[in-house]
């Protein structure tokens, strides 16, 4: 019996999509830079008008009293139809994606275990000895085989981009990474050295996060079909290969989860920021946000059930607490997490849509691309009201965090091996590295001095910002 689906006012993606013009005639970079300005205007618009003005001015004069208009009557959008597959009979993880998974991966670890990464995140793998994993140590790790098992990337780990101790792994405060013990015994084997540590390690890029400590907390994925949004035609697909489909579909049931996650993300951030006495224009846009995530959850599970021909849907998820700190976690937390997060994922699904012939894809990308700029430009909001409020003290500690992610954002790193899946919307390695570093010469950069009221010459050294903004332009004329 289908299960009735709560009306979240919002048409549906699949049931109409809209003809594009082929796009093989068109140069990629102008696409791209037309994304950059329009993400760039969306948020300069917002953080300078609208919500910002009624977040940080003063309270204004009640309006006159209207008497209430009858609103124009509604026609009832009908209910999607249930998505046609079956629900597997029992809640086994997603089949293993064929083909490479990891550069040079060896021996016979698992394939992600915990659930948290994502196909379209950068990756990789790294040795070193375990005085040196020890600097990236999580807090919830324990020891194995004289190895740390879990790490965790942080703002400032006392290591230089450039450290060859560290080469092949990511400086990216959001990476986290795993010990693989098989790996690790052949490595010893190999080279003769008996303490020597191997991890494999992944930078978070969904959304914003839903973080416990410096850990993503994901709900573990179960058989069941209450997540599943609407049907989902074959025909829309992109005809997919047989070999592809897994992939397709575990890519999309990750995402899955992490937007899932950050249904709870906007709603413990309401409860910090009534924490910290901001007004309720910021509170309603977390609560708009929270019902965004809920539909790209039910999007991604009807496509990833689509590909893999199996509903899935998110089991409980771990409870969280509220972070305390004050204005200054709060601003800091915001710009990690929505400032640059949000406004990555949404350049990310913009991109993903130039060269994707899946219309279902599509049709997702494009809601999501612009519910995650609403969701960036409400975390802008919030970071310059609590610079308005806090003043120096949470600038330059916005700065500091901007500084260290940045930096970050520009260190060379080894490329995963990949199946290329550009048709289904999904960057391949290098355009990833483009895109955020794009996001950051195209959109961050600016957007941060606006919002820290500095002079936007004066964030960076302007011989280093000259010569990563022509990077920059390369790789998006490439």
């Amino acid at each position: 019996m289908a299960q009735a689906r709560p009306d979240l006012k919002r048409p549906t993606i699949f049931a109409t999509v809209i003809a594009r013009a082929p796009r093989a005639g068109l140069h990629a970079n102008v696409g791209r830079m037309r994304d950059l300005r329009l993400l760039r205007r969306r948020l300069h618009t917002a953080l300078t008008s609208g919500l910002l003005l009624a977040a940080c001015g003063p309270a204004p004069a009640p309006a006159p009293v209207e008497a209430a208009k009858p609103a124009p009557a509604k026609a009832a959008a009908p209910e999607p139809a249930p998505a046609e597959v079956d629900a597997a009979p029992d809640a086994e993880p997603p089949p293993v994606p064929s083909g490479p998974q990891y550069p040079a991966r060896t021996g016979m670890d698992p394939y992600d275990p915990d659930g948290l990464e994502e196909e379209g995140c950068n990756n990789g793998d790294w040795c070193g000895a375990p005085a040196a994993a020890d600097k990236f140590r999580a807090p919830q790790a324990t020891d194995e085989i004289g190895c740390p098992t879990r790490l965790i990337g942080r703002p400032d780990p006392g290591v230089g981009p450039n450290d060859k101790t560290y080469k092949g792994l990511s400086m990216n405060p959001m990476m986290m990474g795993r010990l693989r013990k098989i790996a690790t015994d052949d490595k010893r084997k190999a080279t003769g050295d008996g303490e020597i540590c191997c991890y494999h390690w992944f930078d978070y890029c969904s959304g914003r996060p839903l973080l416990a400590g410096d850990d993503a907390v994901a709900a573990p994925v179960v058989a069941g079909s209450t997540w599943l949004g609407e049907h989902v035609p074959e025909d829309m697909l992109g005809e997919p290969a047989a070999d592809e489909r897994p992939l397709v579909a575990a890519a999309w049931l990750e995402d899955a989860q992490m937007e899932h996650a950050s249904v709870a993300a906007f709603a413990r951030a309401a409860l910090e920021l009534m924490a910290v006495g901001a007004p309720p224009e910021l509170l309603a846009g977390c609560a708009e946000a929270g019902l965004d995530e809920v539909r790209h959850a039910q999007v991604c599970f009807a496509l990833a059930a689509a590909y893999g021909g199996v509903a899935r849907g998110p089991g409980p998820l771990p409870p969280v607490q509220p972070r305390a700190g004050g204005l200054v976690a709060l601003a800091c937390d915001t710009f990690r997490e929505g400032c640059v997060g949000e406004t990555i994922a949404a350049l990310t699904a913009l991109r993903g849509r130039r060269g994707c012939a899946a219309a279902a894809a599509d049709a997702a990308l494009a809601a999501i691309a612009a519910d995650e700029t609403r969701h960036a430009e409400l975390a802008w909001a919030t970071v310059a009201w609590a610079v308005d409020v806090g003043g120096r003290e949470v600038a330059e500690a916005v700065r500091a965090v901007a500084a260290e992610l940045r930096a970050a954002a520009f260190v060379d790193e080894p490329q995963a091996v990949e199946a290329d899946l550009r048709r289904f919307g999904r960057l391949g390695p290098q355009e990833r590295v483009d895109t955020r570093r794009a996001a950051w010469t195209g959109v961050l950069d600016r957007m941060l001095a606006l919002a820290l009221g500095d002079d936007e010459a004066a964030f960076a050294d302007p011989a280093s910002r000259s010569a990563e903004a022509a990077r920059a332009d390369a790789s998006l004329s490439a």
